[in-house]
């Protein structure tokens, strides 16, 4: 509409136009402020000085001030007066450019972005949108101190493990024998039978203290039976004890047997594979009812126990040959446990090594350490006997063994010689004969005892030779004798 065809307007038109002009510009605010209050953020406009001019029903709510506390106040006052911890639009206004922020309004964490509008090449108004994360920063600490805990468990769990594996012999780098430590720790806790399988000498026993420690019943009694051990016509006694007068030689105030001793406790049958076929009937009555009858005896005695067996024997097997009892196995075989031999963890056996070293030590009063190719050769050993045998070994060699450091030579000397490897012998044998190996030998023995001596007279002594023929010995390889000065 062109200015003079308004000049040439009565006054009715213009007023009618006025009216229309008010009506939609009433119609425009009635939509603003529509869209403005159901936004699901907040919406927070300002002029150019940081006044607000409109301020929608998300940011009551989430920042917790009224639109007409706030619309027509400076966004630096608000913040003065703690009302708000900073302010976007404060910054946006300094910067003349977007910027986000996370603010702390009303005990909320709200991430701000701040918006210039120019016109004109000066800023019109600042529009900033606030979006309420307190939820996700309470979850993302939750997690955080959930992690924090977790962590701090699972090393003090780890810590207790190992420092309990340890004080019993159970060192393990294995992940295969790691497996079988968690499962026995998980069903410590409740009573179900447990069926410990493995080769002799894996650990078998071990394993079942460290389920008995690890269990409620661990103040209560352990009693082990092996059933092996004991003789077959004494078993039945020894595990159900007799009532006085049940037999000729019985003790005239009768016994109380093992499975009894065991009440409130654990009961571990060792070598259970040995058990002979008419007790393992009424084993299976003891598993089946908790109770016993003693030799001679009346009525059941009740027992409260939780019963591990063990055994090297393969159950399944003797099941298919008619050797054991079917309901029994199934009876005892809960939960089974599959302990690997040391063969099939190699990885332990160094940690074996070192701990059991350091108690023979501490035991004979010794300080002697492996040399590098005996520690090879131990841990490339397949170990038929496993952790017995290794045991067995270590303490040979360190009751055997001459000086503190033990060599490939201590076991030749000790008859260990299986230990070797093939190349390593067929070299001996190819660059060494007989004379020589005694040459060896007889100069490795005198500087190991020179090494202890103060003097030639001192190791004359020791050996049971002349002094004059140890330093014709020593000149004649070209060494030097030594001595430790006080």
């Amino acid at each position: 509409m062109e200015i003079a065809e308004i000049r040439n307007m009565s006054n009715e038109e213009l007023n009618e136009i006025i009216n229309k002009l008010e009506s939609k510009n009433a119609e425009l605010e009635c939509e603003l402020n529509a869209i403005m209050d159901t936004a699901s953020i907040g919406i927070h406009i300002s002029d150019p000085d940081g006044v607000t001019v409109r301020f929608n029903r998300m940011c009551e709510i989430i920042d917790g001030i009224r639109a007409e506390d706030t619309i027509g106040k400076n966004m630096r006052e608000l913040v003065k007066e703690g009302i708000y911890s900073e302010s976007v639009t404060i910054e946006c206004l300094e910067r003349g450019a977007p910027v986000t922020m996370i603010q702390r309004v009303n005990g909320r964490d709200l991430l701000a972005t701040g918006t210039p509008i120019f016109k004109d090449g000066k800023i019109f108004r600042t529009i900033a949108i606030a979006r309420d994360i307190t939820e996700i920063t309470n979850l993302k600490k939750s997690l955080g101190e959930i992690k924090y805990i977790k962590d701090i468990y699972e090393e003090e769990l780890e810590h207790l493990r190992k420092n309990q594996l340890e004080n019993k012999g159970m060192i393990t780098s294995s992940p295969k024998m790691k497996r079988v430590i968690d499962l026995a720790v998980r069903v410590a806790s409740v009573d179900s039978t447990v069926l410990i399988q493995g080769e002799s000498g894996v650990g078998k026993g071990l394993l079942t203290e460290i389920i008995h420690r690890n269990s409620l019943r661990t103040t209560k009694p352990f009693i082990k039976i092996d059933c092996g051990a004991i003789p077959e016509k004494l078993l039945e006694s020894e595990l159900f004890g007799y009532k006085k007068g049940s037999f000729t030689g019985a003790n005239s105030g009768g016994k109380v047997g093992l499975i009894e001793l065991a009440n409130t406790g654990t009961l571990f049958l060792d070598e259970i594979g040995e058990l002979p076929l008419d007790l393992q009937v009424k084993l299976l009555r003891v598993i089946q009812d908790r109770k016993i009858m003693p030799i001679g005896g009346k009525e059941p005695v009740d027992v409260d126990i939780r019963i591990i067996a063990a055994t090297n024997r393969d159950l399944e097997e003797m099941v298919n040959q008619k050797k054991f009892r079917e309901d029994l196995y199934y009876r005892l075989n809960v939960i089974p446990i599959v302990i690997p031999p040391l063969r099939e963890r190699k990885e332990d056996i160094p940690g074996l090594i070192l701990v059991l070293l350091d108690h023979y030590n501490k035991k004979f009063g010794f300080n002697k350490k492996f040399t590098p190719e005996v520690t090879r050769l131990l841990i490339k050993h397949d170990w038929p006997g496993n952790i017995r045998e290794l045991e067995n070994m270590i303490e040979r060699l360190v009751v055997t063994s001459g000086g503190e450091c033990i060599e490939v030579e201590d076991l030749i000397n000790n008859g260990i010689d299986f230990l070797l490897d093939k190349s390593y012998i067929n070299q001996t044998l190819e660059n060494i004969n007989y004379k020589e190996s005694l040459r060896s030998y007889e100069k490795n023995l005198l500087i190991r005892v020179m090494k202890g001596c103060k003097s030639t007279s001192e190791m004359a002594d020791i050996l049971g030779i002349d002094a004059s023929t140890i330093r014709k010995k020593f000149k004649a390889w070209g060494t030097k004798l030594q001595f430790d000065e006080e």
